[in-house]
């Protein structure tokens, strides 16, 4: 079975992640990789079949920006990728999801939680989720979908970052450049915050290990630091700014609460600690 790996998306966040820990991967071009136009793909942008890593899943900022394309990529443009790697030789498939997938992020999620999605977002994700699976099914490859809920980490090239409205990048940024972090809401809603680099671990894991040719693996990729959004605030503001940093937001409800995230996974975190603060502090350094 071929070694080759290929990565989409290796520019991002989690896809650059991906190419550190597995520097031997292969990043397509666009001349051979155009989702944006299916009739474009290429299946000679996966020579030597192998594994393919698709970390370029659709953001909502593709939604805000063109609904129509961002559905178009994340199905039917996605069904091309899917059939231009299978004709290539691919037999083995990572797909970087998201724990929003679950619908409204509360309570005890594990995998053996039944989906939910309810945006743009999240439908769009769990449809190339099920394009996924339907590969695994029907043709035998093996797949792996990685569910994340709040990443972190040093983005390749900050000036072409676009995902600024997430919280591990916004709030940083915020304070840096106004000395205060104002929050939306009472910030009382939990979050599992996973690196870029740990996702990439468990991506690196499951290459490594034996190929299953039809299974589809669903595991929510799990960090070390679970809190809600205002004590995330709060810990900015102990990293960049003691003495000034200040924390606003509405008051909290008086209404009763839903029951607090517990974002795990049936499987064996690859992040044994933190490093959330040294990948804040360094953010902070970019501002």
């Amino acid at each position: 079975m071929s070694s080759a790996i290929h990565i989409l998306g290796a520019s991002g966040l989690i896809g650059s992640a991906i190419l550190a820990k597995l520097p031997w991967a292969y990043c397509p071009g666009r001349a051979d990789l155009d989702l944006n136009n299916a009739g474009r793909l290429n299946a000679s942008a996966f020579p030597d079949g192998g594994t393919l890593v698709h970390a370029a899943g659709i953001t909502d900022e593709e939604f805000a920006a063109d609904p129509a394309a961002a559905w178009a990529r994340a199905t039917r443009q996605t069904q091309a990728l899917l059939d231009a790697a299978c004709r290539a030789g691919i037999t083995r498939l990572i797909y970087i999801s998201t724990a929003h997938v679950y619908g409204p992020l509360e309570g005890d999620i594990t995998e053996a939680r039944p989906v939910n999605p309810l945006g743009d977002y999240a439908l769009a994700h769990y449809a190339t989720e099920q394009l996924c699976r339907r590969a695994a099914l029907q043709r035998g490859l093996d797949v792996l979908i990685l569910r994340p809920c709040a990443v972190y980490g040093l983005p390749p090239d900050l000036g072409r970052f676009k995902r600024w409205s997430l919280i591990p990048f916004s709030f940083p940024r915020e304070l840096c450049q106004t000395g205060r972090i104002v929050l939306k809401s009472d910030g009382e809603q939990r979050r599992n915050f996973v690196s870029a680099a740990s996702i990439a671990a468990e991506a690196a894991a499951f290459v490594a290990a034996p190929a299953e040719p039809g299974r589809c693996r669903v595991q929510n990729a799990i960090g070390a630091d679970d809190m809600t959004v205002y004590a995330f605030a709060q810990a900015c503001i102990t990293w960049l700014a003691p003495e000034s940093g200040l924390v606003e937001r509405p008051a909290p409800k008086s209404a009763p609460q839903p029951a607090p995230l517990a974002y795990r996974s049936r499987y064996t975190s690859a992040e044994p600690r933190s490093t959330l603060e040294t990948t804040i502090r360094a953010l902070a350094a970019h501002f």
